[in-house]
């Protein structure tokens, strides 16, 4: 679109995290008159940095004298709009953005958005590293990338920029249009900050709003929920499913694009068959760039997903190990173990919330042994005895990942997806996730 002109406009930035000071950044060089708040005192190196720019700072509060004559607020996605400052702001019609609007007034590139409540991550990389094989320069932005704003004051017409957007970020676009966009699937997250999964629903449909007919929007034909709510949609939407017939579907075992043969889903690099979901839906959203056939083949052969996302650790001493660290809940783990349909020795457990684990039972016909590890292993030990399933309970991920070698044999899949939060004995999952693949290399060997 074309870029919007900020001389002389007051923008109030909520919020110092990373996306917070690249608005501001972005905004006082445009020539805009920003002041940047945040409720807590930043770090000294985020104070630096601010110091450096041509912009007030208000810390430690949000007094609202910050809104007097402001013409805009960009914030934070997390800041709740719960707080006073955001609920003056709207009783006095002054527009809440968040960054992703920014970025897309800053720049008429090409924009592809995926949002959904899982596969995000790893869908929007696969899209980037297809498009990296085609004659146009792409980015990647968000979460996963840069802040959008940093991409989109570089990006030139004709590039283009793939964004992994959450239900916070669509909270707050106003024209945000992408050319091409997927809402992958639903399930209950953040009812916290939304207050309830109608709410939460309704923010990621945010991500159609303004497309039309010329534009692309992918669906899951699976998934209940999101169709209901793409039946707002002003464009009509491209479905895809690995259960039914759709635009992007599973023929004979393979995958299809509009009647077009792509690739056997076996040639996957990545593992589960909700990843067979998430590259189908990533096929629909690269298609009308053109790639060559043998450069999409080569992607989806070599691409074994995203660190901690059921990554493809590698094929070690015959098995198959899988890192989803990532899955910190119920939900992730189910779409984890069923997406095999072979022995699986299932590593879990990690903090205590005080989960009901009974609904992991319906994903789990295709385990063969449990071993269940950290605060809550003595639960999925008990999970598994009291159904039939043959377990082990340790204490540490080493202890695990070397129960899992003996009691497996060539053929099987050894798949880390605790179902829990990390927290009782590293400080994040990816350290969780990186143990266990030390650990996996340690045991096994390292011929993949």
């Amino acid at each position: 679109m074309e870029q919007r002109q900020w001389n002389d406009q007051k923008v109030l930035v909520l919020g110092t995290a990373k996306s917070g000071i690249a608005a501001a950044r972005y905004l006082a060089s445009v020539g805009a008159e920003v002041t940047v708040n945040d409720g807590k005192t930043p770090s000294e190196s985020d104070q630096a940095v601010l110091a450096s720019l041509d912009v007030q700072t208000v810390y430690g509060g949000h007094p609202l004298t910050l809104l007097d004559d402001i013409d805009l607020i960009v914030k934070n996605p997390g800041i709740p709009y719960q707080i006073e400052l955001l609920q003056e702001a709207l009783r006095r019609n002054i527009p809440v953005w968040t960054e992703v609007e920014l970025a897309y007034h800053a720049t008429d590139a090409t924009w592809i958005a995926i949002t959904g409540s899982n596969g995000k991550t790893t869908t929007t990389t696969l899209v980037h590293e297809l498009l990296k094989t085609g004659s146009r320069r792409v980015h990647l932005a968000g979460n996963i990338g840069f802040p959008a704003i940093e991409i989109a004051r570089q990006a030139k017409r004709d590039d283009i920029i793939v964004i992994e957007l959450s239900s916070f970020q669509l909270m707050g676009i106003d024209q945000f249009r992408p050319y091409t966009a997927a809402f992958l699937n639903l399930s209950p997250a953040h009812l916290d900050y939304h207050g309830d999964f109608e709410s939460y629903g309704e923010a990621k449909a945010r991500i159609f709003k303004n497309m039309a007919s010329s534009d692309r929007l992918i669906l899951n034909a699976d998934d209940a929920s999101v169709n209901e709510l793409g039946k707002t949609a002003n464009v009509t939407p491209l479905l895809f499913s690995r259960r039914q017939s759709a635009y992007a579907e599973i023929v004979n075992d393979v995958l299809t694009i509009n009647g077009s043969s792509i690739l056997p889903v076996k040639e996957l690099a990545l593992g589960g068959g909700h990843n067979v979901e998430n590259v189908l839906a990533a096929l629909a959203l690269v298609e009308p760039f053109d790639l060559p056939l043998a450069n999409v083949q080569h992607v989806l052969r070599t691409f074994g997903g995203v660190e901690h996302r059921t990554q493809f650790v590698g094929e070690i001493a015959g098995r198959k190990v899988y890192n989803d660290s990532k899955a910190t809940n119920n939900v992730a783990t189910e779409a984890a173990l069923s997406g095999f349909t072979t022995n699986i020795i299932w590593l879990c457990g990690g903090l205590e919330r005080g989960a009901d684990l009974t609904p992991l039972l319906d994903a789990m016909k295709h385990v063969k042994h449990v071993i269940g590890l950290g605060e809550t292993g003595h639960r999925f030990g008990t999970l598994a005895s009291e159904n039939g399933y043959s377990s082990t309970v340790v204490k540490t991920m080493d202890e695990a990942v070397k129960v899992a070698f003996e009691v497996s044999q060539p053929g099987d899949i050894i798949l880390l997806s605790p179902a829990s939060a990390s927290w009782d004995q590293y400080k994040t999952y990816e350290e969780r996730g990186d143990h266990f693949v030390r650990a996996v290399h340690e045991v096994g060997g390292t011929t993949v």
